[in-house]
């Protein structure tokens, strides 16, 4: 058994998402106090999960548990999910301008074209089912490729899986900072009279899952189209399995990146310059995270 954990105990990645986590559960519960926020479960969802992290933290560093070690990386993957969902809550309010008309002059601009009214011309059901099964695994690929990098059987899969997740973390707290500076609400929602035809896939299930989204997207205030994280994550995980797993990288993450990268224009969720803007923030994420832990494993002695 370890003493106490102390500050020291902390991964980087468990610091930064605890220090946006604060910072964004103290403004939720200004905005409660103020009567912007209604319903008391937005704060008490990310303060429990919150809660819930640092209670596993603490277990896990008193003792030596490989699925305690497992547990504890891994809620960091649901948990930002929640965290993105309490930042949501208000980013609006603290910057209330869309910026959906500077990004598509950016694409006017820059690329020539508005490429979401020009893939309309390649629009089938079977295609916006395929495309939309594609879109959905942003929500599993970060899960699935960490559990192939966590439980390699190679003495450095530990630093490995850390660097995968530490740079996800930077990527989508990170990406915050744009999400705040430059709200805007993606294509579909900002200019619907831009299209002419609605989006249909083959099955029911897509159709309502389609529904669902767009209902949800018009209804709420979520801001979070420059840049596109799903495209950023996507490039992440992919150049982690290109380095590590490369079966891995060419028969799913690298396809699924591909189409995914379409669909998030297909499905009119972001402009093109959202996905150009992916890249440098996944190069510096990784980057950042590869620095980052090489100097606190070496300093702290953890592997």
């Amino acid at each position: 058994m370890k003493k106490n954990p102390t500050l020291k105990s902390f991964f980087p990645e468990d610091k930064i998402a605890f220090s946006f986590s604060a910072i964004i559960i103290l403004i939720q519960i200004y905005y409660f106090v103020t009567g912007f926020i209604k319903e008391l479960s937005t704060i008490i969802i990310p303060f429990i999960s919150l809660l819930v992290l640092l209670i596993i933290i603490n277990f896990q560093y008193k003792f030596k548990s490989k699925s305690l070690k497992f547990i504890r990386s891994y809620l960091h993957i649901p948990f930002y999910g929640i965290i993105f969902t309490a930042f949501q809550s208000f980013v609006h309010k603290l910057n209330p301008n869309d910026y959906d008309l500077l990004l598509l002059n950016w694409d006017l601009s820059i690329f020539g074209f508005d490429i979401t009214r020009w893939l309309e011309l390649y629009i089938a059901k079977w295609l916006t089912e395929v495309l939309t099964l594609s879109y959905f695994s942003y929500y599993i690929l970060p899960t699935l490729t960490f559990i192939l990098l966590f439980f390699s059987r190679n003495n450095e899969s530990f630093l490995r899986v850390r660097n995968y997740l530490l740079s996800i973390v930077i990527g989508w707290y990170g990406a915050f900072v744009f999400y705040l500076l430059l709200p805007a609400a993606g294509p579909d929602i900002a200019f619907p009279e831009n299209y002419r035809i609605h989006l249909l896939g083959l099955s029911p299930i897509t159709n309502t899952y389609l529904q669902k989204v767009s209902q949800y997207l018009k209804e709420s205030f979520v801001r979070n189209t420059f840049p596109s994280m799903h495209f950023g994550i996507i490039l992440i995980t992919n150049y982690f399995a290109f380095k590590y797993k490369r079966n891995y990288f060419w028969f799913c993450t690298m396809p699924l990146g591909i189409m995914l990268g379409i669909a998030t224009l297909y499905l009119r969720q972001h402009y093109l310059i959202d996905l150009a803007a992916s890249f440098p923030i996944a190069i510096a994420s990784i980057y950042a995270a590869i620095s980052v832990n090489n100097k606190y494993y070496k300093k702290e002695n953890k592997l």
